[in-house]
């Protein structure tokens, strides 16, 4: 399967009222498993050398490598975080890789599931921010300018260009409002569980699990590059609960969960 990182139709009303956002990025994350680090690889921000093959409209892929040896019952590319497996980065889940973005929830599960996994869920992906710390950030309780890519300025954009995606100018339009950072390069923004990013970057698709004033089946969590909506700054609850499963944006991504092998 090959998917463009940036998507099709959208609400642009209603993300005009709620303010979220979305952009371009990306490659395959289990093609490189095998170059990716450790878990204990905590503050590595440089690229992997195979993220220099990414060009400027780059395709998700499918699976098309090898797997290492799951540690701690999660393969090495996600850390565990109680009974489940949380992927270390946004998709396409690779240190030095662009996060995708313009991808709706529809999208969201289908790559989780052609790669062996699952969208995480609204709880899931809380835990694995917050920690058994229970922290208000991935890294603590007090926010720290500059840890997170939280506080890009946020860029004017013109939604009528967006709703004619997947017009060439559509695409040339996300990309220019386009501000997350190459996955891990924040080094210091990490969970206790290990995970990278998951405040600021790109806003993330979840499974809703908790009660919102919509009762739409997924919510977008964490944020994006320019903070929340109205200028508060990303929290591990921050959440947009105003688009259905076919919404994208230009800062609209996403990661994948499994269950732990053994799992308690």
């Amino acid at each position: 399967m090959a998917l463009l990182a940036f998507g099709g139709k959208r609400d642009a009303r209603a993300h005009a009222r709620d303010g979220s956002r979305a952009d371009d990025p990306g490659e395959s994350d289990e093609a490189h498993e095998r170059d990716e680090p450790s878990a204990d690889d905590a503050d590595e921000g440089e690229d992997d050398s195979a993220s220099s093959d990414e060009d400027e409209t780059p395709l998700l892929e499918g699976p098309d490598g090898g797997r290492r040896k799951p540690r701690g019952g999660c393969p090495s590319t996600m850390v565990r975080a109680g009974n489940f497996c949380i992927d270390r980065y946004e998709a396409p889940n690779r240190r030095g890789g662009r996060p995708f973005v313009m991808q709706s929830a529809n999208d969201a599960n289908e790559w989780c599931q052609d790669h062996h996994k699952r969208l995480c869920t609204e709880d899931e992906w809380i835990a694995a921010c917050q920690g058994e710390e229970r922290r208000t950030y991935p890294y603590g309780n007090e926010h720290i300018d500059g840890r997170c890519n939280d506080d890009k300025i946020w860029e004017k954009v013109d939604e009528a260009l967006l709703a004619k995606w997947p017009s060439l100018e559509a695409k040339e339009h996300a990309k220019e409002l386009y501000q997350a950072t190459p996955s891990g390069s924040k080094r210091e923004c990490t969970s206790e569980a290990g995970a990278r990013d998951m405040t600021g970057n790109v806003e993330e698709w979840v499974v809703r699990t908790r009660d919102h004033a919509n009762a739409f089946p997924y919510i977008l969590i964490g944020c994006y590059w320019s903070g929340c909506y109205g200028g508060n700054k990303p929290t591990c609850h921050s959440t947009n609960n105003a688009h259905g499963p076919e919404f994208r944006f230009y800062e609209t991504g996403f990661r994948c969960c499994r269950d732990a092998a053994g799992k308690k």
